[in-house]
């Protein structure tokens, strides 16, 4: 994964701008005269039935399910805001116009370089890491064994963002078994990073973190815009020529190369045997990463078109630090558009995040394009419910549903209904630490951060711990 690494040009700006804009309150607090920037950690201990594919694959403990890694970089990602937030707010106290906007370009770049280095220097855990052990997760589903190389960080080697030690003989039964899944686990690379910034989003609306995450929404957003359309730079066949030099034994290549020729190539040949890539270069297995010569015109402009899409994931005011928009007294809102690459062809989303009084919304609408239709899917999430319990209220349900028409593959001219409910629940052992438990049922059909493209139930068990956060906030969406 090639991120780009242009910080700091692109951080100053937006960081004045979410300083001056007012409305970045946590429910009921002020944040100039707080220095208890609610921070929130989770801790997945268990994701079934993931974990029981991964058990018979033989990496119980080697492979993340997609929920699990992007809780660890996201909690790490967290720890970084939290900390720069109350350095900043011991040194540049925001309680004026003037100390607000030094306060928040400042926590935006000191946040921003760690950031910078614990994506490109510690790797193993960072977005990169997030990256590949979402490409592993559509591998290890299926029985096949994987080899994440940003682990290479201990023991010496290249800590590069690659995904190795697959078969040959393993791609060649998934693209036959399963091709739709061996698309998705193409593109699911950046859908994680998509993911991420979502969750971080959700942080700073719904409980009024203030993450100084401005560097990281432009990082990786461009970096989807740049990985999509990198197939358009000249000498991209050529850095495929390299990759094949470097690619002596099959064990040591990528299970892709650069992922979305692959993903375009195999999107549009569902049918295509694995082996019709033809023998690798080196004259030892096939020939996996796709050159823009491989691919036909419809193929070429359908990529094309991804990549000018991916534009739309500017769209959303958290990309400039503005984490909630005031419409009325106790109602605001915010929205962010993504478009995600998957199994069919792609989603078109705009997540509506809504707060009115103590209740709030999640609403997703989502537009699922394949070669032949545009067809609609909603999801709702609502803030938890509190249940009480010898007079406490230890118990919280949140509830979330989500309904929709999908394509089963790229040609597929049916609409297909489906949809997951899931039930989020959290029992308070103190104003810290809760247990939790996720229940999920889905039918079939592509969900993001979902490994499973068919109809699967699923349980994760863990236990979350809240920080600084004021008892206004108890209520605030998990």
């Amino acid at each position: 994964m090639q991120m780009k690494k242009s910080i700091l040009a692109n951080l100053l700006l937006p960081s004045l701008l979410a300083a001056v804009y007012p409305g970045a309150a946590v429910m009921g607090q002020s944040a100039e005269s707080t220095a208890d920037y609610p921070l929130q950690i989770d801790l997945p201990f268990a994701d079934l039935p993931f974990q029981q594919d991964a058990a018979r694959t033989g990496e119980l403990f080697d492979s993340f399910s997609m929920q699990q890694a992007l809780s660890v970089t996201q909690n790490l990602h967290r720890l970084n805001y939290h900390f720069n937030n109350r350095l900043w707010h011991k040194v540049i106290r925001p309680d004026t116009r003037g100390k607000k906007i030094l306060n928040r370009i400042a926590s935006n770049t000191t946040s921003g370089l760690v950031d910078y280095v614990f994506t490109y220097y510690g790797v193993v855990l960072s977005p990169q890491w997030l990256h590949e052990e979402f490409h592993r997760a559509g591998l290890t589903i299926r029985g096949i064994s994987s080899y994440d190389e940003t682990y290479n960080r201990f023991n010496g080697g290249f800590a590069n963002g690659s995904v190795s030690r697959v078969k040959d003989e393993d791609l060649i039964r998934l693209k036959k078994d399963a091709p739709q899944e061996l698309v998705r686990s193409f593109a699911a690379g950046i859908e994680s990073e998509f993911l991420l910034l979502r969750g971080l989003q959700k942080d700073n609306f719904y409980l009024g973190s203030r993450h100084a995450n401005v560097a990281l929404n432009i990082l990786l957003t461009k970096h989807a815009l740049d990985y999509v359309g990198q197939f358009k730079q000249k000498g991209y066949d050529a850095s495929i020529d390299s990759m094949n030099t470097y690619g002596v034994t099959v064990a040591d290549r990528d299970f892709v190369g650069w992922d979305f020729t692959p993903w375009v190539y195999d999107l549009h040949r569902p049918d295509e045997p694995y082996e019709a890539r033809g023998i690798h270069p080196g004259g030892t297995g096939i020939d996996r990463a796709i050159k823009t010569t491989s691919l036909t015109q419809e193929e070429h402009d359908y990529l094309e078109k991804m990549s000018r899409m991916q534009y739309l994931n500017f769209l959303s005011p958290f990309m400039i630090g503005i984490n909630r928009i005031k419409i009325g007294r106790g109602t605001a809102f915010n929205f962010a558009v993504r478009h995600y690459l998957n199994s069919f062809g792609y989603d078109l989303s705009a997540d509506v995040f809504l707060e009115k009084g103590s209740t709030q919304y999640l609403v997703g609408f989502h537009a699922y394009r394949n070669r032949e239709h545009w067809l609609p899917g909603i999801e709702i999430e609502r803030s938890p419910y509190a249940l009480s319990a010898g007079g406490d209220k230890k118990w919280l349900l949140q509830p979330s549903a989500m309904l929709w028409l999908q394509p089963s593959n790229f040609y597929d001219t049916k609409a297909r209904p489906g949809g997951m409910l899931k039930l989020h629940a959290a029992y308070s052992l103190d104003k810290t630490w809760r247990l939790f438990a996720t229940g999920e049922a889905k039918t079939e059909g592509w969900v993001a951060g979902n490994p499973y493209l068919g109809a699967r139930t699923g349980f994760r068990f863990g236990v979350s711990a809240f920080f600084g956060v004021g008892k206004p906030a108890v209520q605030a969406m998990m």
